[in-house]
């Protein structure tokens, strides 16, 4: 599991590995330092059963003081094979509808999104696309030159 919004103050992977031993038996744990030995705020753990990732989430939990944001990890290998992109530089018309239709050209679109803002409801100027599958990522990964509504947008 992804241990997110650590209290800087927390250190101690023993504390941890006690906190979570009450969801299940815990394998490993490991708080993520910088080079001077800081914590950067997040850990890794991983359980003995799967059952108990599943007691983790789903409820709020509270560490140090602080509450904490504990997320199923994503194995590496699932990061390699990414479906879901980053779209900056969107133009202010630009919605879900003509983000798929633009980038359907690319493979099948299972997902849209532009990010708005929640109190004017006005575009912040990126988005998320997300495909079925990553075959062809290297055609708009990086490029140069992907025009959406009138505006070069970078992926």
């Amino acid at each position: 599991m992804f241990i997110g919004g650590l209290n800087w103050d927390t250190t101690d992977a023993e504390g941890l590995r006690t906190y979570f031993s009450q969801f299940g038996k815990v394998d490993a744990c490991t708080i993520m330092r910088d080079p001077d030995g800081r914590s950067r705020g997040f850990a890794f753990l991983t359980f003995d059963e799967p059952e108990s990732v599943n007691a983790v989430t789903g409820r709020e939990h509270v560490l140090d003081g602080k509450a904490i944001d504990p997320k199923r990890a994503i194995p590496r290998e699932e990061h390699l094979r990414n479906t879901r992109y980053f779209v900056g530089g969107l133009a202010p018309t630009t919605n879900a509808d003509t983000m798929r239709e633009f980038f359907s050209r690319f493979g099948k679109v299972v997902d849209a999104t532009v990010m708005v803002d929640r109190e004017s409801g006005r575009s912040k100027g990126f988005g998320f696309v997300t495909f079925e599958d990553s075959n062809n990522s290297d055609e708009f990964v990086g490029k140069l030159g992907l025009m959406l509504d009138d505006k070069q947008v970078r992926v």
